[in-house]
């Protein structure tokens, strides 16, 4: 008797979809986590979507972490092509990281995200799609100037009780607020440092005395 067809395929945390009926430009993220239950209501949430290919990615609540889940299904996506979550959690594990990946990685690239759980979302829909980016693009520009908005409060602050001058600083008033961007954005202080030529010493002193 011959064996039944398998629903999935599994290799290197990319679950392939066997369904003849499964979409190529629909690509599904899953987060994994300990939780196996959560885990298969995702995969099957996915599948029924229509994803062809679902990438895993490990949950993780540490900023900086690498997600090569994600990573492996940006690079597989072509333009056109929609990545597909169940829920906003899934995609970003804070706002700043959410709007990052759906500004710089899908919408600068002509791809689109989709929502299954919640509030559903879907890019590739004409009527909508434009509206959801320019909304994420509007939280993302308000997030960065608040942000340019606390340091410059803090160096002149910083100033008024003259805490600034004598030795020059090490890092601009731009470079602190480009610091803390990226921190904002999921990086590492030891990563930023680097990128910046200073010591996370230095990083460190330069970002307290901003905000004291």
């Amino acid at each position: 008797m011959p064996r039944a067809p398998r629903e999935t395929t599994v290799k290197d945390h990319v679950i392939v979809n066997d369904d003849p009926t499964a979409r190529q430009d629909l690509v599904g993220l899953a987060r994994v986590s300990t939780d196996a239950q959560e885990l298969a209501r995702q995969i099957d949430a996915l599948k029924t979507a229509g994803c062809a290919r679902i990438y895993l990615d490990k949950a993780s609540g540490k900023k900086g972490t690498t997600r090569p889940g994600l990573t492996a299904a940006l690079d597989h996506m072509r333009r056109g092509d929609t990545l597909v979550v169940l829920d906003l959690s899934r995609l970003g594990r804070d706002t700043r990281e959410l709007l990052a990946i759906v500004e710089d990685d899908l919408h600068a690239n002509g791809r689109h995200f989709r929502t299954l759980d919640g509030i559903v979302l879907d890019t590739s829909d004409d009527m909508c799609g434009e509206l959801i980016f320019t909304v994420f693009a509007a939280i993302s520009k308000f997030q960065r100037q608040q942000i340019v908005k606390g340091t410059r409060e803090g160096l002149d602050a910083a100033r008024a009780r003259g805490r600034v001058g004598g030795r020059p600083r090490a890092l601009t008033a731009k470079q602190i607020i480009d610091a803390r961007i990226l921190l904002g954005a999921g990086q590492t202080q030891a990563a930023v440092a680097t990128k910046l030529r200073v010591s996370r010493w230095t990083l460190k002193r330069a970002l307290d005395t901003a905000i004291r």
